[in-house]
C-alpha cells in the first residue's frame, strides 16, 4: 500500500488568511529613513578627496555661528564649559574650537583633512587661489594669508613657506588669536 501526501491540491477555494501585520504609519511630515533635524547639522558633503571644506563660513559641520549647544547636540565635540576652547576629538583633522558669548567663533584644523586650502601649499599657492587675501603675522613671527568674506575670514598659516594650519571664523577672534591677543 502506498501512501501519497498532497499539499495544496485540493477542490476546495482557500481560504482567507489573515491580514499581514500592519507597519508603524509616520506621522505626516515624517519618513522612516531620515532623522529628524532634531539631531543636528547634515554632515559634510563629501568632496572627491574624501577632505572636509573650509571656508571662512566654518569647516565641514561646524559653522559659525552655531551655537555651543547645537554643536555639542550634534555630537561634534563635548565637554567643553561656556564659552570655552576646547578640540573635537576623533574627528578629522582634531579641530580647535572657541566659542564667545555661547557661539562658534573659530575653528583651527592643523591636519591634512582640509580640502579647499590643502596642507602643505605653498605660499604662492595659496596666494593665487585667493588673490583678494593679505599678508598678515602672528605671534612669534608666524606669518599668514587672511582672506576675509563680510563678518568671517579664513587664515591659511605658514612655516617655512609651507600652509600648516587653516581656521575659518569670526574676523575679529581670527586676527586676535593669531597675533596672540586672546588664544585658546
Amino acid at each position: 500500500m502506498a501512501l501519497a501526501v498532497l499539499s495544496g491540491c485540493t477542490d476546495h477555494p482557500p481560504t482567507p488568511s489573515a491580514p499581514p501585520p500592519a507597519s508603524p504609519a509616520a506621522s505626516p511630515g515624517t519618513t522612516l529613513d531620515m532623522p529628524p533635524e532634531s539631531f543636528g547639522p547634515p554632515p559634510p558633503a563629501p568632496t572627491p578627496t574624501g577632505r572636509l571644506e573650509m571656508s571662512p563660513a566654518g569647516y565641514g559641520p561646524f559653522r559659525i555661528g552655531m551655537t555651543q549647544q547645537e554643536v555639542t547636540d550634534a555630537g561634534l565635540v563635548a565637554g567643553l564649559s561656556p564659552d570655552g576652547c576646547g578640540s573635537a576629538s576623533g574627528f578629522p583633522g582634531t579641530p580647535e574650537v572657541d566659542f564667545w558669548g555661547g557661539e562658534l567663533v573659530r575653528v583651527r584644523v592643523a591636519g591634512p583633512t582640509v580640502d579647499t586650502v590643502p596642507i602643505g601649499a605653498t605660499v604662492a599657492d595659496v596666494q593665487a587661489a585667493y588673490p583678494a587675501g593679505r599678508a598678515v603675522t602672528g605671534a612669534g613671527g608666524v606669518t599668514g594669508w587672511l582672506v576675509v568674506d563680510g563678518a568671517n575670514a579664513m587664515l591659511v598659516e605658514f612655516t617655512a613657506g609651507t600652509a600648516t594650519a587653516v581656521t575659518a571664523g569670526v574676523t575679529t577672534t581670527v586676527e586676535e588669536v593669531f597675533a596672540g591677543a586672546r588664544g585658546c
